[in-house]
């Protein structure tokens, strides 16, 4: 669908690239503005209200779109082509060979500053190989990725991210309109930043082999990790070149996520050093408040969504460490492992400048498997082809808990990290198993308790309790344990065993408790030599 009134983009006469250059003008407020807080869906969509809604969030002076008197002027100032604009940071791009125009603009009294584009040089990039795979069972070659993150659950669930929604900012994606993959995914919208248009499906292959980890419905032969959400294509990467316009061409598409309603933003692009040493970025840079792409990361996550970026494929060379969004506070930023769990050696590092653990987690993207434009199923290696993995799963896990807050979502993720008792800064806290996301967050929300097993192994669910109880523990996986219910004279009542599935496990005890007299009952548990008893009251 169209969302003109969600993002504005004013189109002028088209002008020749060769000849132009773009321009980032930079406004000193918003006055003059016919928006207004107190009508905000006249620039923001239903679902995009309904996000804020449900995370307490207010609509304020960064939700409103720029000046159009503003914007009105500097259209007049000449032969100007206005590109796409910018109300989080309250700018306008545009493009023009017209002199005098740029002078003219530079004079008015509501522009802080205009800062012409500049050349960057690429970062590393990924790099699928063919290879001819074999089919696996029901998920087929991308079995590896789903079993590493204990996420089958979650879509045995039916949780495949109906009704999410994902914006995907990449550098194209060719044949993602009629590839066989994604003949069942919901394109929602899409727009090229580059070009100001709304065909993205004619540069780059990234894009399009990245959309498949999230997308692809190829039933035994590749299916995704949330094949049915709904997807939002944007093109922010240039194919020609590498200039450090992209990272403004990658706030706009975070932008336009944010007012479409997108629930989540996967992007697997990252920046550092540029052609030009006076653009480089620095390492001092990387502490999510300097960069522009950063600071928009964050406020994205700020607008409710979750954010998931790559942390980038630096770590095995002079740079080192993450790139820049991948510095941002509130995101999910992700490393890359192979399907044993081992660290990639290009995976970046981290910390940020300051201090803070990077990235966040980590996921298959060595040797992870893709599907290529032209339909066929290959291999890749990068933290671009881990990132997807996570940011489908993470759409799946928030669709089983839609009243969560983004950042209940990714604590519960980080929770259920295989280090997440001693992160670092290769693996962040680790390999997310979503089997234990799920039932954290579902005893939480259960008991309305978030320290859940902070002090003890063993906590019962509801308490006081009726008719049913329920357990949550800590075990380890393929452990037996063994429950027994106690009156409060000692009388063994019920008694169960079970395996945990999981180091963080959830068990509905089946049984009848409404029979019960009420009164005060003990349950104890036992893991191998290790026990615990709850008190609890029967109502």
């Amino acid at each position: 669908m169209r969302l003109s009134i969600l993002f504005i983009l004013l189109l002028s006469n088209t002008l020749s690239k060769a000849q132009t250059s773009r321009y980032i003008i930079q406004l000193r407020d918003k006055a003059h503005s016919t928006w207004s807080p107190d009508q905000p869906s006249q620039f923001l969509s239903t679902k995009a209200l309904e996000r804020r809604t449900k995370q307490h969030i207010s609509i304020d002076s960064t939700d409103l779109p720029v000046s159009s008197s503003y914007r009105d002027s500097i259209l007049a100032a000449g032969n100007v082509n206005i590109l796409y604009t910018s109300r989080w940071f309250n700018q306008i791009i545009i493009q023009t060979s017209d002199t005098a125009a740029i002078r003219k603009i530079r004079s008015f009294s509501f522009v802080v500053n205009t800062r012409s584009e500049g050349r960057k040089s690429a970062a590393r990039k990924d790099r699928p190989a063919a290879e001819k795979v074999s089919a696996d069972e029901y998920y087929g070659v991308a079995k590896s990725q789903v079993e590493l993150h204990h996420a089958q659950s979650l879509h045995d669930k039916n949780y495949r991210g109906q009704d999410m929604v994902i914006a995907v900012i990449d550098n194209g994606f060719p044949s993602a309109n009629v590839n066989r993959a994604f003949t069942t995914t919901k394109i929602i919208s899409t727009w090229d930043f580059v070009n100001a248009a709304a065909n993205v499906y004619a540069y780059g292959d990234h894009g399009t082999e990245v959309l498949s980890i999230l997308a692809a419905n190829l039933p035994n032969e590749m299916v995704g990790s949330a094949p049915e959400a709904g997807y939002i294509l944007l093109r922010t990467e240039e194919t020609e070149w590498e200039k450090p316009i992209e990272e403004n061409n990658w706030v706009a598409a975070a932008e336009y996520a944010d007012s479409a309603g997108a629930d989540l933003l996967s992007s697997s692009l990252g920046y550092n050093t540029f052609d030009d040493p006076l653009y480089n970025h620095s390492y001092s840079d990387l502490d999510g408040k300097t960069t522009i792409i950063a600071r928009a990361a964050s406020m994205a996550a700020a607008k409710g969504m979750i954010v998931v970026v790559a942390a980038g494929n630096e770590g095995n060379n002079d740079w080192h460490y993450i790139l820049t969004p991948g510095d941002a506070d509130n995101v999910l930023t992700v490393g890359a492992v192979d399907a044993d769990g081992r660290l990639a050696d290009f995976s970046g590092h981290g910390p940020t400048a300051d201090g803070r653990i990077k990235p966040d987690v980590v996921s298959l993207g060595q040797y992870g498997r893709i599907v290529l434009p032209n339909g066929t199923i290959s291999v890749g290696s990068g933290t671009s082809f881990a990132t997807p993995v996570i940011a489908g799963f993470t759409a799946c896990l928030w669709q089983a808990f839609p009243n969560c807050t983004n950042s209940q979502i990714i604590n519960a993720i980080r929770a259920g990290s295989s280090q997440y008792t001693a992160p670092d800064n290769d693996l962040g806290y680790g390999i997310p198993n979503f089997t234990t996301a799920f039932n954290i967050l579902k005893a939480s929300i259960l008991s309305g308790d978030s320290s859940l097993l902070q002090h003890s192994w063993l906590k019962a669910l509801p308490n006081p309790f009726s008719s049913s109880l329920k357990a949550y523990l800590h075990a380890n996986a393929g452990q037996k344990v063994e429950l027994a219910l106690y009156d409060n004279n000692g009388r063994r009542i019920r008694t169960t065993t079970f395996t945990a599935d999981t180091d963080y496990y959830y068990y509905d005890w089946q049984a009848d408790f409404s029979v019960l007299p009420a009164g005060i009952y003990y349950l104890r548990g036992q893991k191998g030599k290790d026990k615990a008893v709850v008190k609890l009251l029967k109502r």
